[in-house]
């Protein structure tokens, strides 16, 4: 069911891109930037990201890139031992194609791929174990914007990620 919502989400944005008589509102134009600050879950975590419209008109929408910095808490397997603790960072470049179907709401797609360091620590038999590893991370997102006036505004993704929050919640700023 997870995938069938992703996939009616791509779906639906393609048929809005590719439609003739799709009646769009002006994209943003090149050099607008978006900072963007989130909290999610499964697992818990938070990202801050910023977003450079490079190209304004791109298939009725705006193509952006940037940069997402990800910090994440993992506990799924504290059912199997004791103080369970992981936390992970990332730092990865990001690339976003978007549609403003109003001036002031949004919907995206984006794509990040990039490095993140993870450090466990676990309790098993008396004994604390910890291990730290760096990882490939990447991330997929479908979301949606909406500004409440030219500056200001809130956002929702969903997504898949190999280890940050798969839904998320936050705030943007226009500048």
């Amino acid at each position: 069911m997870k995938h069938f919502g992703k996939i009616l989400a791509v779906a639906t944005l393609a048929m809005i891109s590719y439609s003739a008589n799709a009646e769009l509102a002006p994209q943003w134009s090149k050099g607008t930037m978006i900072g963007n600050i989130n909290i999610g879950a499964a697992p818990f975590g938070s990202s801050v990201s910023l977003d450079y419209v490079l190209v304004d008109e791109w298939w009725k929408g705006h193509f952006s890139v940037g940069g997402e910095f990800d910090i994440a808490n993992n506990d799924r397997d504290s059912r199997h031992y004791d103080n369970y603790k992981c936390t992970a960072i990332g730092v990865t470049p990001r690339a976003t194609y978007g549609l403003n179907i109003t001036p002031e709401f949004e919907v995206h797609a984006n794509m990040c791929v990039g490095f993140g360091v993870r450090t466990w620590s676990w309790k098993y038999d008396n004994v604390k174990y910890e291990n730290n590893e760096s990882f490939i991370l990447w991330n997929e997102f479908v979301g949606c914007r909406y500004f409440f006036n030219d500056n200001f505004g809130v956002m929702a993704e969903t997504g898949y990620s190999n280890w940050f929050p798969e839904f998320r919640l936050g705030f943007n700023f226009k500048f």
